[in-house]
């Protein structure tokens, strides 16, 4: 499974000097209609590998006091543009959960609104949270988050990026999303055996894959899912045992997309992981 990657971007101005090759953060103004000029090209690279982008106001930066918050498992990875109405982003927090971080920003934030399972919505002050809201963006940390079904509500206009990743419980039993791989079978005669593929995938291929899924989970799925972590069909694995291997064919998508793993944890309640990395068959 691919690590996710932690990217700090910052809005660089569209050109940049032989000196000054586009290293340090520099002031970007908004357009006419109040969106945040952004560089597209760090943009997607965040958008690819699974890190936040730092939607920063012209000066912000400076004098933000800002404390990065710490990733660990993978809940949701959204990245995309907004220019209709909000759009709502449910996050499946497990049992036992000892952190959640939310990161959301949008080249113009109009609402953000974080929902605990219980329909109450995420204040600042409160005991349990820590929010950090800029004017392009909202940060926020969960100590010990009530199992359930969170939601972040966005309102805004252009690009976006919302991230959720959960710092699973102790021990052995939560969940962990630890391996997929698209496979072929190799080896020399006698020892053949499943090795992950040297070459890119191809748009519309039916090939065989394999996954690894630790913890005490239950109703296991995948599904594979595009940049913006909407579904675009499941990925027909079956466990092979009682090891937490599962192994099936899947028809690859013909637009870039991630892997995501749901279920049930050993209390019930329901848990997903994504993958970070963005898959872009030929």
């Amino acid at each position: 499974m691919h690590r996710f990657l932690l990217i700090a971007a910052f809005s660089f101005a569209p050109t940049a000097s032989a000196d000054d090759p586009g290293q340090r953060p520099h002031p970007a103004p908004s357009d006419r209609y109040g969106l945040l000029a952004i560089n597209d090209q760090y943009y997607d690279l965040s958008a690819n590998t699974g890190g936040d982008f730092y939607f920063w106001a012209p000066g912000e930066f400076a004098n933000a006091g800002l404390q990065l918050p710490i990733h660990d498992e993978g809940v949701l990875l959204s990245y995309g543009r907004l220019d209709g109405p909000a759009r709502s982003f449910t996050i499946p927090v497990e049992s036992g959960a000892r952190a959640l971080t939310i990161f959301s920003g949008i080249q113009r934030k109009d609402l953000v609104a974080l929902i605990r399972p219980d329909g109450s919505s995420v204040a600042a002050g409160a005991s349990d949270a820590q929010l950090q809201s800029f004017r392009y963006m909202t940060i926020a940390t969960i100590k010990s988050p009530e199992p359930g079904a969170w939601r972040l509500l966005l309102t805004g206009v252009g690009k976006y990026a919302v991230t959720a990743h959960v710092k699973p419980g102790n021990g052995g039993t939560a969940p962990a999303f630890q391996d997929f791989d698209f496979v072929q079978l190799g080896g020399r005669p006698g020892h053949e055996g499943w090795f992950p593929i040297r070459r890119e995938l191809r748009k519309g291929e039916t090939i065989e894959c394999s996954a690894e899924v630790a913890g005490r989970v239950s109703a296991v799925a995948f599904t594979f899912v595009t940049r913006d972590d909407r579904p675009i069909a499941t990925a027909p694995l079956q466990a092979e045992g009682d090891d937490g291997e599962y192994f099936g064919r899947c028809v690859i998508p013909n637009v870039p997309f991630r892997v995501a793993v749901s279920g049930r944890d050993e209390t019930g309640r329901p848990f997903r992981r994504v993958e970070s990395g963005l898959n872009s068959p030929k």
